[in-house]
């Protein structure tokens, strides 16, 4: 995991990994915590799981390349009191709002996202996969 950070932008490069759903999470609570935005928290850590966890599910197209071309890119970006995260896969599948069924056991990702966040979107990279973001704000 190599990370950057320096306010109002941060950024950390993760594995194709599942322990890598964590490390996003820790990133964002230390990177919010050093920014004094601890109040989002929560919030940013649910959503950047969900976000990380699509992104090594769906995102990566390949296991045959080389696992630095399977990189998930969190990045965060701070304008109080806003926080946009943001994920970047190497895959070009367009991510789709579901609604599951009762009895699914998955597929609820992009739900969560989005009634967590103020507003979420995608679009794709010109050098090849996507990017999945969500724009926070602290609770009320």
């Amino acid at each position: 995991m190599g990370c950057q950070s320096a306010q109002p932008a941060a950024t950390c490069l993760l594995q194709p990994r599942p322990e890598s759903v964590r490390a996003g999470r820790e990133f964002t609570r230390v990177t919010l915590r050093d920014w004094g935005m601890a109040t989002l928290t929560d919030l940013a850590e649910l959503v950047v799981s969900e976000l990380v966890t699509n992104a090594l599910r769906h995102g990566i197209p390949s296991a045959r390349k080389p696992a630095s071309e399977n990189c998930v890119r969190l990045r965060l970006l701070a304008q109080a009191p806003f926080v946009m995260c943001m994920v970047a896969d190497p895959g070009a599948d367009i991510p789709v709002l579901r609604e599951p069924g009762p009895a699914a056991e998955s597929g609820r990702g992009l739900n969560v996202v989005e009634s967590c966040c103020v507003r979420w979107g995608w679009h794709l990279l010109d050098e090849g996969g996507k990017v999945v973001w969500a724009l926070l704000r602290p609770p009320i």
